[in-house]
This record gives structure tokens, C-alpha cells and sequence, in this order.
């Protein structure tokens, strides 16, 4: 199932990076993969290839990463996953944030905290489906079916 926030200004999009890293620990998420993507300028051996770090760190990793000029909030791919089959997030290049789990409950709370909190734009494209493939021993990460990606 996937979940999409809709376009989301700068300031909306920093305060969902710091919900959703919020809404995944309280669901006992501790770590994540994190990997640059489509419209990133990092060095093109870090391009796709997932690196873990503790979830409370996702928030200073994007800004270290928007201070080297790696990644831009709203205008490039980052990919964060769960390890170990857990949901996957795409802060996407087209200032819109994709939630992909295969637990209906974890989408479906998902969904009403991004609708307390003021995401209104919130939609479940029409029989969408897990469009995310996950991490592989050969490295290869989240994709998505969506352009540039």
C-alpha cells in the first residue's frame, strides 16, 4: 500500500521528515537505510547505495546533506527503508513524500496522524500498489515506478 502526501511546501516538507522519523520510532523503528537518488550530486559511488544510521539522525543527515549540495529538500530522491522488509519512504523529487508498507494498520495510522497534523493533501493514488522494491544483496534499492526515479 502506498500513502502520498501530496505537493508540500519547504517548511511542511523539513516538519514531515521530523513526524515521520517521530511516527516511526514510536512504532519501535530504531534504524534505517538511507540512500541519494534521482536528482542528487553526490559522488556517484554513493548514488543509490543505502547507508544505515540510527532514525533519530535522518533530520541532520538531510541538512548535512543539503549543506554539501547532495541533496535539496523537495527537488531530489532520498530513499529511507527499514531494515529488514520494513516500510519504505521516498522524499521525492516532486515536493511530495510516498509511504510504502505492506501493513495496512501502520498506512492507516500514517494516515491520520498526516491528517491531524495539518497534511490535508493526503491521497492513496487509485489501486496502487507496493511500488517499492526492497534492498537485495546486491545492493540495488527502493525504486519506483514514477519518472526520473
Amino acid at each position: 500500500m502506498e500513502l502520498t502526501s501530496g505537493i508540500l511546501s519547504r517548511d511542511d516538507y523539513l516538519r514531515a521528515i521530523v513526524d515521520i522519523v517521530e511516527f516511526l520510532r514510536a512504532a519501535g523503528f530504531r534504524d534505517v537505510l538511507v540512500s541519494y537518488g534521482f536528482g542528487c550530486d553526490c559522488p556517484d559511488e554513493e548514488l543509490y547505495v543505502p547507508v544505515a544510521m540510527p532514525i533519530d539522525h535522518l533530520p541532520n543527515f538531510v541538512a548535512e546533506s543539503e549543506a554539501v549540495d547532495f541533496y535539496r529538500v523537495g527537488k531530489d530522491n532520498l530513499y529511507v527503508e527499514a531494515p529488514g522488509g520494513g516500510p519504505g519512504i521516498l522524499f521525492c523529487h516532486e515536493s511530495d513524500i510516498h509511504f510504502v508498507s505492506e501493513d495496512a494498520e501502520l498506512v492507516g495510522r500514517l494516515r491520520a496522524e498526516w491528517s491531524a497534523l495539518g497534511y490535508l493533501r493526503v491521497v492513496e493514488p487509485p489501486g496502487a500498489e507496493v511500488s517499492m522494491v526492497r534492498a537485495t544483496s546486491d545492493n540495488s534499492f527502493l525504486r519506483t515506478r514514477c519518472a526520473g526515479r
